[in-house]
């Protein structure tokens, strides 16, 4: 017993002495994710993780990484420093249900005028949609927020042309982390409260 503990503190010590050279992974409802990312050449760690549900269907582990921990959502939003959002799918949908999802919680979150500023840019991320047809039980979805260049989109390791400005940024985000979250729990978990 003595001795297991010794290796484990050993192995975390070791951990923790890497730390920058590679992230540490974490469990989220059966799903592991790391605790920091690289964004914009800047390095984010873990603000929180959860579960998105939709009835009572598990869709995807949401995995939100900022520059520091937070607690407030509108200062996440409106960061003037680079922001990720990792979507670990755990069912698999269509990429038009995908879409549409997302669309259905930016306009929750969005005046009509800025909703109808963001309509081309909406429409890029339906071509982005479009041509990966589905999403797999398995995928993994990455939106890179980028102040003053906009949202980078991969999809299963590919990236797709930067959806350009900070307002598309800000209302992709207020999906999750909006007055009107597509969930409140799941937005309590991303900024790091119990879920």
């Amino acid at each position: 017993m003595i001795k297991q503990s010794r290796i484990a503190t050993l192995a975390l010590a070791a951990a923790l002495t890497l730390g920058g050279a590679q992230a540490l992974a974490v469990e989220v409802s059966g799903q592991t994710v790391a605790d920091h990312a690289d964004v914009g050449g800047q390095s984010l760690q873990l603000d929180g993780a959860g579960m998105r549900k939709k009835l009572i269907f598990s869709v995807y582990v949401a995995a939100l990484y900022t520059a520091s921990k937070t607690g407030d959502a509108a200062a996440v939003v409106n960061a003037t420093t680079p922001r990720r959002m990792e979507l670990h799918m755990v069912r698999s949908v269509s990429a038009s249900t995908m879409h549409e999802s997302f669309v259905e919680g930016l306009t929750a979150n969005v005046t009509d005028a800025q909703l109808a500023a963001l309509k081309p840019r909406i429409g890029a991320l339906e071509k982005i949609f479009n041509e990966v047809k589905s999403v797999e039980k398995g995928d993994l979805i990455t939106l890179d927020f980028i102040p003053g260049q906009g949202t980078k989109v991969s999809v299963r390791g590919k990236a797709y042309p930067l959806i350009a400005g900070d307002d598309f940024a800000a209302a992709m985000l207020s999906i999750w982390l909006g007055p009107k979250p597509v969930q409140d729990n799941l937005k309590a978990a991303l900024l790091g409260k119990a879920e």
